[in-house]
């Protein structure tokens, strides 16, 4: 019923809106010209612009990306490209990394103005990306733009507002711009789990069944303000900031019942999470105009992103009655600078060479405080684990592009880049200091032929890198509230991590049919040394979680990509992604990466009918099994998830979107089982998903 009223309110505007503007409608046509871009550029990248971003009016970024190619979302949220999360994937906000704890519900769609997928380094740009990068860039200024959208979105019994502006002016010497979103976001979400434990002779010795849920509330708001100048001799200077406030208030419950066997330690517990969120973030950009078409760019930024919050536990026993209380509170702060620069230089018409530089200085510190009660509201204990760190990154890189031939070009580029981390905590939780460094060179090669017909071969060779974040160095424990065995272990970083490195070779052919068609077919191979695996072990009776290397990887894989645009109505895009992966020292079968997706396909169609665009995307995304160790074994369940949407232009000034995502609703499960001579645990977590419809109208000014 909320959405009819909502919806009939946005018919009642739209109504009028058409009334005062009897401009004809104009329908948006789809040329080659972003297909001609790719098919000439040298290095190896996708670009999906503004348009093919809010096409089917997603509420998130992560929907939009993960119909791209090569795409995948896990379970957590994470952003995958080859089916490789855990870190392998680079993020880049405007061409720089993003912080520790960036959430995509940060960034809304109808704020980007495009998104590249890097599926092989460049020297600029950092080689932390294993298995790619994924650029996100935020949309600038154009003359004269006012817009405004609402949104309704309707998910599981919750419902979520947002309203979205955007202004933006320019003259000859200067531009501005300000995008803003402001959401509030509910969410209920019941999942159960189901323990179970088997002797060495297969005897079930334990059984338990828990419901569960999780509810809650987030308010966020999203600033981006942008300024830009074109100073007299010919330089500019431009101002981009991006700003996030986010509070969340979340309650979950747990009710748990002993089939067979004990209970936990609480089997009835509940906890309420409140923290506030603030990312902030500026970079000041000047590129300066030389002699004989050179020009020096630089780019000073700075960023905090801090977190405060408490958490409250509460454990009771079957009967209800009080058994303990955990408080924490915690403020975990990041602040950075950052420093880039690069000096172009052309050698002729068709080469350019470029040196620069890449540096950053963060400070994060953590304040946690936990305190533990009995029954009785008697203290028990406390847990102090303040920890302070600083992050050090300095990299210098050169790059060669170079236009050999008509037919042929070619990319080379050196990059240098060296990490510095220093750690320290009180004596209580981590008596050793934490210092690493890790310095690597980074060779990129990318090559482009042109075919007599246009179409492009592609070879792409690259030496890139995955440091280990501050969070898995830091050797300070997460507990688990209640109930710590083999598949619900606490967890703690180590401070011997190495850097994962790695040599990729990318190779592609794209057939290009002409108007605006594309027919793509890629392949990747990622030899990884010093790969990073989750160990299970006991110490003084609790099970822990750590990262260790753990030798050798392998990863391989392919893609095909098409877009068909059939007629002056009809588009049909597909892709589809396969992948491989092997860890030298985990025994088989099933020792592949850890949370690598096997296989992505995205099926969709767009038709346009008058003032009507109508379309869809089918997506699937593959799991299966992974062998984390001899002893255990990890797998999730497959994601099918159909989404719809139909764009109604009553003029040129306004617009209604009505879009449906995860029609088919089918219910997540994961499993983490744990097996020895001793006999098998195994934990079952399933979760019924929901359909999300949502209505959006939006309004040039």
């Amino acid at each position: 019923m909320a959405v009819q009223r909502i919806t009939s309110s946005l018919l009642l505007a739209v109504s009028a809106c058409a009334y005062a503007s009897e401009t004809p409608p104009q329908q948006v046509q789809i040329t080659g010209t972003r297909t001609d871009q790719r098919q000439r550029e040298t290095t190896t990248a996708i670009t999906i612009h503004h348009a093919d971003i809010v096409r089917q009016g997603d509420q998130t970024l992560a929907d939009v990306l993960k119909r791209l190619p090569g795409v995948s979302i896990s379970g957590s949220g994470a952003i995958q490209m080859r089916g490789l999360g855990n870190g392998y994937t680079q993020i880049l906000l405007n061409g720089e990394p993003v912080a520790a704890g960036f959430s995509l519900d940060s960034i809304a769609p109808e704020t980007i103005e495009r998104i590249d997928i890097l599926r092989s380094t460049t020297a600029e740009l950092s080689n932390q990306a294993v298995a790619g990068a994924i650029n996100i860039i935020l949309k600038k200024a154009t003359r004269g733009q006012r817009s405004v959208s609402a949104s309704v979105a309707r998910q599981g019994g919750a419902t979520t507002p947002a309203v979205s502006a955007q202004l933006s002016d320019q003259s000859d010497a200067y531009s501005w711009s300000l995008a803003a979103t402001l959401t509030r976001k509910r969410n209920a979400k019941p999942f159960t789990d189901w323990q179970e434990q088997r002797d060495a002779n297969g005897t079930l010795t334990l059984l338990r069944h828990t419901p569960q849920t999780e509810s809650g509330r987030t308010d966020a708001l999203t600033l981006t303000p942008r300024l830009s100048w074109k100073l007299a001799d010919g330089d500019t200077l431009s101002w981009q900031s991006f700003a996030y406030l986010r509070r969340v208030d979340n309650l979950s419950g747990a009710d748990e019942t002993a089939l067979i066997g004990t209970h936990s330690e609480y089997p009835h517990n509940d906890a309420n999470f409140i923290a506030n969120f603030v990312m902030l973030r500026s970079d000041l950009h000047w590129t300066h105009l030389l002699a004989d078409g050179a020009k020096l760019e630089m780019k000073l930024g700075a960023s905090t992103n801090r977190r405060t919050g408490t958490f409250d536990f509460h454990g009771r026993d079957a009967d209800g009655k009080p058994l303990g209380r955990h408080h924490v509170d915690s403020g975990p702060v990041e602040n950075a600078v950052t420093s880039t620069g690069t000096y172009r230089h052309p050698i002729g018409e068709q080469h350019a060479i470029a040196i620069g530089w890449d540096a950053s200085h963060a400070v994060r510190s953590e304040d946690r405080n936990e305190i533990l009660f009995d029954g009785d509201g008697r203290q028990t204990g406390s847990n102090n684990a303040d920890y302070r760190a600083n992050v050090n990154r300095l990299a210098l890189f050169a790059q060669d592009e170079w236009q050999m031939t008509k037919q042929y070009s070619l990319y080379l580029g050196l990059r240098h880049e060296r990490l510095d981390t220093a750690s320290r905590a009180n004596a209580a939780n981590a008596p050793d200091a934490l210092d690493s460094s890790s310095a690597v060179w980074s060779p990129s090669l990318q090559s482009r032929y042109e075919l007599a017909n246009k179409d492009v071969l592609r070879l792409a060779v690259s030496r890139t890198y995955k440091a280990p974040p501050l969070v898995k160095l830091v050797p300070r424990r997460y507990t688990s509230d209640n109930n710590n065995n083999q598949t619900n272990p606490d967890e703690q970083g180590n401070p011997h991590l190495r850097p994962e490195l790695a040599w990729g070779l990318d190779a592609a052919y794209e057939h290009y049919p002409g108007g605006g068609a594309l027919l793509s077919v890629s392949a990747y191979l990622r030899r990884i040394r010093d790969v990073t695996q989750s160990r299970l072990f006991q110490q003084d009776g609790v099970w822990v979680e750590a990262p260790f290397n753990d030798g050798n990887a392998r990863a391989h894989g392919v893609e095909l990509e098409a877009r068909l645009p059939l007629t002056k109505t009809l588009d049909l895009r597909a892709n589809l992604s396969r992948n491989w992966s092997r860890v030298d020292n985990v025994p088989g079968p099933d020792n592949r990466l850890e949370n690598q997706t096997p296989a992505t396909i995205n099926l969709g169609a767009d038709y346009r009918w008058q003032q009507w665009t109508l379309g869809g995307n089918l997506n699937y995304q593959a799991a299966g099994p992974t062998r984390q160790s001899l002893a255990v074994l990890a797998s999730a369940s497959p994601k099918r998830e159909l989404d719809l949407y139909a764009l109604w232009k009553l003029n040129a000034k306004t617009q209604l979107r009505f879009s449906a995502s995860n029609l088919l609703r089918q219910q997540a499960s994961e499993t983490y089982r744990y097996t020895d001579s001793s006999g098998a645990m195994q934990r079952i977590r399933l979760t019924p998903t929901h359909a999300t419809l949502r209505v959006m109208l939006e309004q040039q000014l």
